[in-house]
Order: C-alpha cells, then sequence, then structure tokens
C-alpha cells in the first residue's frame, strides 16, 4: 500500500486541534461560515495560534486519510460534508468518543473505515483557546483484530506527524475501556460540576462515577468484551492523578458552555444495550436523567 501523503480533518474541537496541529498540509473541511470565522480569529493552542488551511465540502477531492473529530451530536452533516475528500483507497479514523461512530461511518462509506480510540489527552477548550498537558495517543486497528497494510499505513503517517499512536489487535477492547472511562468521568463531572480534581475526592460523585463504570465492565462481559472487573480501579488509580486538576472532560466543557452534550453516546447506548439482557443500570440512569436535565435548563 502506498504512504499516505494527503489528509483531511473534520471537526476543530479539542481532539480535532489536539492532533491537527501535528498534520502538515492537512485541510481542515467546514462550512464558509466557520472558514471566515477561523481565519479571522484562528484557534489558540497552549497560546499559540494554529493557522490551518481550510476547504468547503463542495471543494473537496479524495484524500489518503481522513480523521473525524466532530461531535457525535453532528456526526451525520459530517458524514454527508466528507463525501467529496473519500476516494477508492481513503481511510477513515475516528476519534469520536463512544461505540458507535464506526458504525455509522462504515454504513456510509463501507470498508474505508478503522475503528479507533483517543485516549490520555486532558485538553480543555474555552471558545478559541485550548489548553493541555497531556496530548494523549490514537490507538486503532482493524474491527477484525488483523494488522493489515493500511493499519501499518496509518502508523507510519502518524509517526512522521509525531502523533503518539498505537497500531491494536483488540480495538473493540480498547473502545470498550473508553467507554468505561467516559461513561463515569465525563458523566459525574457535568452532573456534578466537578473538574478532574473534585472527581479525585471521595463522596457521591466519585461513587456514582465508579458505579457507572462497573455497569460499563458488566456490560462489555455480556456482549463479549472481556473487560476486567477492576478495570475501573486500575484507571483511577494509574490515570487520574496525572491530569490537570483544574481541567475538565468534554462534557462538563459542553455543559459550562451550554452545548449539547454526547449523553446519547454514553448512558444512552448503555441502557439501550442493557436492555437486551435484562441488566439494570441505576447509575446511568440517573447520569442520564441528570443531563438531560441540564440541558433542558439551558434556555432558562
Amino acid at each position: 500500500m502506498k504512504p499516505i501523503q494527503t489528509s483531511a480533518l473534520i471537526g476543530l474541537g479539542a481532539l480535532g486541534i489536539l492532533f491537527g496541529r501535528r498534520m502538515p498540509g492537512v485541510q481542515v473541511i467546514a462550512d464558509p461560515d466557520r472558514i471566515a470565522r477561523y481565519t479571522a480569529d484562528p484557534v489558540v493552542c497552549n497560546g499559540e495560534e494554529c493557522h490551518f488551511s481550510y476547504i468547503t465540502p463542495a471543494e473537496g477531492k479524495p484524500v489518503d486519510f481522513l480523521l473525524v473529530a466532530v461531535k457525535a451530536t453532528v456526526l451525520d452533516q459530517a458524514i454527508a460534508d466528507m463525501k467529496n475528500f473519500i476516494g477508492p483507497d481513503t481511510i477513515i479514523v475516528s476519534v469520536l468518543n463512544g461505540i458507535t461512530s464506526e458504525e455509522h461511518i462504515d454504513a456510509a462509506y463501507p470498508g474505508h473505515t478503522l475503528w479507533s480510540v483517543a485516549i490520555g489527552m486532558d485538553a480543555t477548550r474555552t471558545g478559541r483557546h485550548l489548553v493541555f498537558q497531556q496530548a494523549g495517543k490514537i490507538q486503532f486497528g482493524e474491527r477484525d483484530g488483523s494488522m493489515t497494510d493500511r493499519v501499518q499505513a496509518v502508523a507510519d503517517y502518524l509517526d512522521a506527524c509525531g502523533i503518539a499512536n498505537e497500531p491494536c489487535n483488540d480495538i473493540l477492547y480498547k473502545q470498550w475501556n473508553k467507554l468505561m472511562v467516559n461513561d463515569g468521568l465525563n458523566q459525574a463531572a457535568a452532573a456534578f460540576d466537578l473538574p478532574y480534581g473534585g472527581l479525585c475526592q471521595p463522596g457521591k460523585a466519585q461513587d456514582t462515577m465508579r458505579a457507572a463504570m462497573q455497569e460499563v465492565i458488566h456490560l462489555a462481559n455480556l456482549e463479549g468484551v472481556p473487560l476486567p472487573p477492576d478495570n475501573d480501579v486500575k484507571f483511577l488509580d494509574a490515570m487520574m492523578p496525572t491530569f490537570n486538576p483544574e481541567g475538565m472532560p468534554s462534557m462538563r466543557q459542553d455543559v459550562l458552555a451550554k452545548r449539547p452534550t454526547e449523553v446519547e453516546e454514553f448512558a444512552g447506548v448503555v441502557r439501550a444495550r442493557a436492555k437486551k439482557y435484562g441488566m439494570p443500570t441505576p447509575a446511568n440512569d440517573f447520569f442520564y436523567a441528570r443531563i438531560q436535565e441540564i440541558e433542558a435548563g439551558y434556555d432558562q
């Protein structure tokens, strides 16, 4: 397979900025209004302005590599906007939260998508400013675990960009592991209005976060993905101390900015899939109701 030479990015939120700034010559797909706004008022990452090359969906031509970094709430529009950028050999990698984006993308453009997850970053975006201490990495692979030429091509490309990455033969395990983290961490930060540091303290927020993570572990096992029963403890002990105590995950950023959250991708998906097994999900039921209540109050 030929090396990846051309690339495009759709979605200039925290992850889009974090990874896109390392991709030489990347074309950022955006509508004319956004392009005008980004050009007049560039995004700023750790104090430095980021100047990207922008392109509208209508102007697109096929690229070798397409990184999808939008919010799940606008994925359908992004899928439509990507059309002109996808040729016979285009490889698509999605760094969206949750476990469903690849299914939606693959349904629209069969055979182009690698399954992926972005982990370990603590980026916080406020307006046009992004700050981070941990840049994280992209884990990716074929859904069936095979180590194909295109997996290697993406690894070579990301290496050349200086983006930390890990080709995986167990990407579904990695995705469910990330869902476990998001389902607890993201939703607890939003529901209880706490930064990372607050979630490290014993109390109701941490207890509910842990309970939600345990529900994901149980559900993953029912779905044939063998997450260990102590996976939540391992994450909290290993990763939480490395995060900026004043930082926050994306869902709390959304709530503070009064944007639609990805609660449907977390509690929504967990609750729906758990119903197939008759599995109760009290922690996710609480998060789902509380975050919907918060969103309903945006206009009040």
